[in-house]
């Protein structure tokens, strides 16, 4: 335990000697006139000068690992954004043509139908055998004007009891048709083509015409009413590209265009309404009628411009700034802003094609500082070989690897000692103090000891 705690008071000594040695060096120099702000410089550097526990090399610090992009030009799309609900084209509530009792029903929600397809059928018993009773009725009539003619070829009727006849036959046969009229719209049909999206009505129920029974769309043709201001208004024109975003930040789902553009201000909203058609199914995603979307309307296109994330830009009470990747270290530059669509902006000064912008660590930086590449336009970039420990010229002056002071890397285990030199109160072999005895032996009698 002694020869343990021995051995770590020495190599505590050794340490600190080598400290003081190293610190007296740095004021012996700033005292015979040397580069005092370099000294004071080094030893106020976090971890000490270089050699001890500072970045390899005398580096001012770690390089800061980023992301960045090369700048390219391209077109840059001029947008004006404005949010609604998707209705569809056509949609109507279908009433039926006459009051009555729902006797069967044809189709349930969700079903598409054709533009005439029968829905449902009210019970319609009663107006055939009125319609059975209008035909003979009419038949009656035609029948007595054909003798009524025929006995005017003998003088034996008068011309005015021919027409009264007549007269009374052209009654019967209207009152045939509406008969057969009331037969047919006991068929409530589907006045569009399109989609049941709702059915109010049940089996048995009495219905009448001013309540619906079903609700039709066309799902296939939606559009979008848009309340486009009015000091933007004279931008959007007829024909205009409009492209359909479900979420901020994502792609666009589907593309439209502008059908038409009211002529007239809203008053009370200051605004002109702007109607997009779009196919339900122009794109990888299906839109609904009701479903909230954001829609881009492409008022302008601008050739060879750049364009940023809007998050590489640093507008933090400043002018707006970027940080550009030159020889290994940030560089910072001011830029001018224009147009912005979605999560891009346009870099109008600042920059030109082929600088390497910093994306994704900016805010880490600061001008000048070094930084270490992880991505670049998204791939992944393979790290700088680095050199191998142990070769004598690592974070401690002199070659020492640190182990408590060794040159060349040699050091003395845990226990271990230099050829020739014992601990202190440590005596070579063979040899024992007065008054010990080897183990086993017994002093002999009579022995003085």
């Amino acid at each position: 335990m002694d020869r343990r705690i021995g051995r770590t008071v020495a190599g505590a000594r050794r340490a600190g000697l080598a400290l003081i040695l190293s610190a007296g060096g740095l004021l012996a120099l700033a005292a015979c006139g040397g580069d005092g702000d370099a000294v004071s410089e080094a030893v106020a550097r976090p971890g000490g000068p270089p050699g001890f526990g500072g970045a390899p090399g005398g580096m001012m610090g770690r390089a800061t690992p980023i992301s960045a992009r090369v700048v390219e030009s391209g077109d840059l799309e001029v947008t004006l954004r404005s949010s609604t609900n998707l209705r569809a084209r056509e949609e109507v509530d279908v009433v039926p043509r006459q009051a009555g009792v729902i006797s069967r029903i044809q189709v349930e929600e969700g079903a598409r139908v054709a533009e005439g397809q029968i829905l449902a059928h009210l019970d319609d018993a009663e107006w055939r055998l009125q319609a059975d009773q209008s035909e003979a009725r009419a038949q009656a009539a035609r029948d007595a004007v054909e003798r009524a003619r025929s006995l005017q070829t003998l003088d034996l009727i008068s011309e005015q009891e021919v027409e009264r006849l007549a007269s009374e036959a052209r009654i019967a046969e209207a009152e045939l048709g509406l008969a057969r009229l009331r037969v047919e719209n006991a068929e409530i049909r589907a006045p569009i083509a399109g989609t049941v999206t709702h059915r109010y009505i049940e089996r048995g129920q009495q219905v009448n015409t001013t309540n619906p029974s079903f609700r039709l769309a066309d799902l296939d043709r939606l559009e979008a009413q848009l309340a486009v201001p009015e000091r933007e208004s004279s931008r959007v024109v007829v024909g205009q590209t409009a492209r359909i975003i479900l979420q901020e930040g994502s792609a666009p789902v589907a593309t439209g265009r502008v059908e038409r553009i009211r002529p007239v201000v809203d008053a009370g909203s200051g605004t002109v309404q702007v109607t997009v058609t779009v196919a339900s199914r122009a794109g990888e995603v299906a839109l609904r009628p009701g479903q909230f979307v954001n829609v881009d309307l492409v008022t302008e296109t601008l050739a060879d411009r750049i364009t940023l994330p809007r998050t590489s830009v640093l507008v933090d009470g400043a002018a707006p700034r970027v940080f550009v990747v030159q020889e290994g270290v940030a560089v910072e530059r001011e830029v001018t802003l224009g147009y912005s669509r979605g999560d891009r902006v346009e870099i109008r000064t600042g920059l030109t094609p082929g600088d390497t912008v910093v994306i994704v660590g900016q805010d880490n930086l600061r001008p000048d500082a070094p930084v270490r590449m992880m991505e670049l336009d998204g791939a992944p970039v393979a790290a700088p070989a680095v050199p191998e420990a142990g070769s004598g010229g690592g974070a401690f002056p002199g070659g020492m690897d640190g182990r408590e002071g060794r040159p060349g890397g040699e050091a003395t285990g845990q226990g271990e000692r230099p050829s020739g030199e014992r601990p202190s109160g440590e005596r070579p072999s063979g040899e024992r103090p007065s008054g010990a005895t080897p183990s086993g032996e017994t002093p002999a009698e009579g022995d003085g000891r």
